[in-house]
């Protein structure tokens, strides 16, 4: 390394230790909201402090609070900050709900505060964090009314852009040019800056950093809330305790940092006549909700509803927004769950600016499921996207998914479905996928356009920054093809999909130089554009190199899941033909539920076996009821089929070829015979196993045994 980049390396160093100082003035004042009540699971309502830990630790709580605006804030902006120990759910007077995450906690509440005015706050919480992580210890860790410091909060986040792209940038040549234009800035605002080191820390103390840090809560450890990054501290000791009230800004600052603003702006339109933008990024929102993995279902419930309140919140304040959100399933929930925030949903799928995608019942295993329920995959939930949004989707949306049967693209295109998306052959522990745009051919010949990109570290929840953005354009291998790549943003699994900072971002760098040019769009509309002439072709598996026990682990629920397949087939078939021989009622509803039952225990953490023990508890019960409810109705269909037959047995052949005579009857079952012929029989585990290798069943056919003489 020659001696000028070591140089421009350690300029970087010092000013990405800059940032927290000024994040630290992200807030003009403070008021703490110290009195809340809280309610667990026995209805008991407890009286608490700020800072008060949980009496228990339940799931999920209720904790109150009436915070009232202090009227020295009148004609200021007003937000509230919390962090109640856990993921939660919450509610404010202002008429709106959010969820509360490690990257959702600041809440603004009023534009041009009055003064005096009551916030009545209601939160529903869990002890979680991120990826199920237990909260230990929860506490209302914050819990604090703000008046923000916009012009500090604008400024630091256009310097961050600029540093980071420095940092994206060490081996090219523009690498000097950003750090020339955070020195410049840097000497803009100086003259009007604070440099009182006791300020500074007693903000830092006082726990104003955190709400600009969205990386450090939810895995259980508040030591330091909101601190990140680095704080030099060599020879101190002493830290100043904090104080009641913020010390302001000097008024010198405000100006100083306008200045210092426009010289970024006049900076980077230097930068960008010389090193103008290259390649492009089709952004999309998103919010992968696994519907169980390290929690159970009943947390996915609440997980859904806090996300898309979230968005839906985002898309109010950000214009320009878009959002996607696979699985059918997901929707329903929040349509049996929260009406109102369905029909908000609608709205905006109606504008075209949220998409439901992948037209399946939500994102499945593509091993383990059998053939006829991955076809019951994308029926119902084309079925369901079509019937609530009027949207049939022409792209499979599997991201995460433990690798795809060589079958899947004939089945796509027998729904519809023309494009395929994946990100997890990224995965692979040691051969590189050949390829991020081609065509997929199936077994059969099928073939589907495939795209993946390639996002450093974050996959399908990735950020609007410059880490990302230019290393997925880098990364990204089709460039020969298109200029055209895709990157999903939003946190997933309880982090409530896209948030403020990324959005504030993307009006940033949407045009910045070096970076590839960022623009909102809808998946669909992206791969309808993607070229379909000339790509490579890879037929086959698509397979994974990770998570290879998938395919053994927790063997109960693979072996309930395909007794489940074939009850309910052969529910539905022996119950068509009732129906068509007349008199009998098809069960439409009977069979539609437990289809749907089973299609949620397909999920790509269940069926593979990668979810906790809780999950099984409630997934076995539901698939063993699923086999009970489907036998018997498979049962019915065939009495009705058989018609009267005192003392006989009806065998029933449900495949579409002929079956040697094999069943298995009761333990205390007569003796049987087929045409006056005794059938050799034997006692087993179970009951009576009836075989006879000569004689055949024929496909659909019904054969009535008769009970013999012991």
């Amino acid at each position: 390394m020659d001696e000028q980049l070591k140089k421009d390396q350690r300029r970087l160093e010092r000013l990405k230790r800059w940032l927290p100082e000024l994040r630290s003035w992200r807030n003009a004042r403070v008021s703490r909201i110290d009195e809340w009540e809280f309610t667990g699971s026995d209805g008991q309502t407890v009286p608490l402090k700020a800072g008060d830990p949980w009496p228990i630790v339940d799931t999920p709580v209720k904790l109150t609070a009436l915070a009232t605006i202090p009227k020295e804030w009148s004609g200021q902006p007003v937000e509230i900050e919390l962090w109640l120990g856990g993921e939660g759910f919450v509610k404010l007077t202002p008429g709106y709900q959010m969820g509360l995450n490690p990257f959702h906690h600041d809440f603004p509440i009023s534009d041009k505060a009055k003064g005096g005015e009551k916030i009545q706050i209601e939160a529903e919480v869990v002890p979680k964090g991120m990826f199920g992580a237990h909260v230990y210890a929860p506490a209302i860790d914050r819990a604090l009314l703000a008046v923000p410091y916009p012009e500090v909060r604008d400024f630091e986040r256009d310097l961050k852009m600029v540093i980071d792209t420095a940092e994206q940038l060490k081996e090219h040549e523009a690498f000097p040019l950003f750090l020339d234009l955070a020195d410049a800035a840097y000497r803009a605002v100086a003259p009007g800056w604070p440099t009182d080191f006791d300020v500074a820390m007693t903000r830092y103390v006082s726990g104003d950093l955190e709400g600009g840090n969205r990386h450090s809560v939810g895995l259980g450890d508040y030591d330091v809330p909101g601190y990140e990054g680095e704080l030099v501290l060599s020879g101190i000791w002493h830290i100043p305790p904090p104080k009641d009230e913020l010390r302001p800004l000097p008024d010198a600052a405000f100006p100083a940092i306008a200045d210092a603003r426009q010289v970024i702006a006049d900076g980077l339109e230097e930068i960008r006549r010389r090193y103008p933008p290259i390649g492009n990024l089709t952004l999309s929102g998103h919010a992968h909700i696994d519907l169980a993995w390290l929690w159970p279902f009943a947390e996915t419930k609440r997980k859904a509803r806090r996300t898309f309140s979230s968005v839906l919140h985002l898309m109010d304040v950000f214009e320009d927004f878009t959002f996607n959100q696979s699985s059918a399933q997901a929707y329903v929930w929040i349509e049996q769950d929260d009406p109102e925030l369905f029909k908000r949903i609608k709205e905006r799928v109606k504008e075209g600016r949220w998409e439901p995608v992948g037209g399946s019942w939500l994102e499945p295993d593509c091993q383990v499921t059998g053939g006829e329920a991955f076809v019951r995959q994308l029926f119902y939930g084309q079925r369901y996207f079509q019937s609530r949004f009027g949207v049939r989707n022409t792209v499979a949306w599997l991201p995460d998914v433990f690798g795809f049967s060589g079958a899947i693209p004939q089945l796509l295109l027998g729904a519809g479905l023309t494009s395929f998306f994946t990100t997890k052959l990224n995965w692979n522990e040691t051969n590189q996928f050949p390829f991020d745009l081609f065509q997929w051919e199936g077994i059969d010949g099928s073939r589907v356009v495939a795209h993946s990109f390639f996002n450093p570290d974050r996959g399908y929840n990735g950020d609007i920054q410059p880490y990302d953005t230019y290393g997925t354009w880098k990364a990204f291998r089709g460039k020969r093809l298109t200029d055209q790549t895709l990157l999903a943003f939003g946190w997933g699994d309880g982090g409530g999909g896209p948030d403020r900072e990324m959005l504030e971002n993307y009006q940033r760098i949407k045009d910045y130089p070096v970076l590839p040019r960022l623009k909102m769009g809808k998946i669909e509309e992206f791969f309808a554009e993607l070229p379909r002439e000339d790509l490579p072709v890879y037929v086959g598996e698509q397979y994974l190199e990770l998570h290879r026990a998938t395919l053994t682990t927790q063997a109960l629920v693979k072996q309930l899941n395909r007794q489940s397949e074939h009850r309910l087939t052969e529910a539905e078939t022996f119950g068509a033909l009732a129906a068509l021989s007349g008199g009998f009622p098809y069960p439409y509803n009977q069979l539609d539920e437990g289809w749907t039952t089973l299609l949620l225990n397909q999920f790509h953490d269940v069926l593979p076996g990668s979810s906790i023990h809780e999950v099984y508890q409630d997934t076995h019960p539901m698939l063993r009821g699923v086999i009970e409810s489907a036998t018997a109705l498979r049962d019915v269909a065939i009495a009705h089929l058989a018609g009267p037959s005192k003392g006989a047995f009806a065998v029933a052949n449900p495949d579409l070829h002929e079956r040697p005579l094999t069943v298995l009857l009761p333990s205390d079952a007569k003796p049987v015979a087929l045409d006056g012929d005794a059938l050799p029989a034997q006692q087993v585990d179970g009951g009576q196993l009836v075989h006879d290798p000569d004689r055949a069943v024929a496909p659909l056919a019904i054969t009535g045994l008769s009970t013999t003489k012991k």
